[in-house]
């Protein structure tokens, strides 16, 4: 079952074993990404437009199924190449929240 497998391993942290010229390794960055979404001229829920700008540290999680969801969506990705796929969700939920009628009381 070793040669033409399907089966995925991660190992996170230390280190595994792979077959030269057979095992396809990839890496994913488990360090804590800044990001700092913007969203201008966004109308609100009352018709007022205004620009809100954040600040987000996000990460891979490595907690499994979390990691292995990571690895689908970013593996082959460049730190940036994530970054900007993070921020653009980020910035859309913002704009979402932003557009909300919310009466807080």
């Amino acid at each position: 079952d070793c040669c033409g497998s399907d089966t995925k391993t991660y190992a996170v942290g230390g280190w595994a074993w792979a077959w030269w010229l057979i095992s396809d390794t990839q890496r994913i960055t488990l360090e804590i990404m800044t990001l700092k979404p913007r969203c201008e001229d966004v109308e609100t829920a009352e018709g007022v437009a205004i620009t809100v700008t954040g600040v987000a540290q996000v990460k891979v999680m490595t907690e499994q199924d979390l990691l292995a969801v990571a690895c689908e969506q970013f593996l082959g990705k460049s730190v940036i190449e994530i970054k900007g796929v993070v921020l653009q969700t980020l910035e859309g939920h913002l704009r979402s929240i932003l557009g909300m009628d919310i009466h807080l009381i």
